[in-house]
């Protein structure tokens, strides 16, 4: 029942020109894939097909505000 994501950073990093990519687990399974670029924040959930058809696409300041406004 456990999630399981895996990243270790102890200083900044600034994306510039890679992207950093994510893999979320759950019990071992792949849930999605989440994807932190200059521009935007993407989730891919494991049954998106390739490309940008079924992945969620937020800017900053949308993500910023989703953030806000979640309770």
């Amino acid at each position: 029942m456990a999630h399981s994501i895996g990243l270790l950073v102890r200083k900044e990093i600034e994306v510039i020109n890679s992207d950093i990519v994510i893999v979320v687990r759950k019990d071992g399974e792949r849930l999605g894939t989440l994807t932190l670029s200059k521009g935007t924040i993407d989730w891919r959930p494991k049954s998106a097909r390739r490309g940008k058809q079924r992945e969620t696409s937020l800017d900053w300041t949308q993500f910023a505000r989703a953030m806000r406004d979640a309770k």
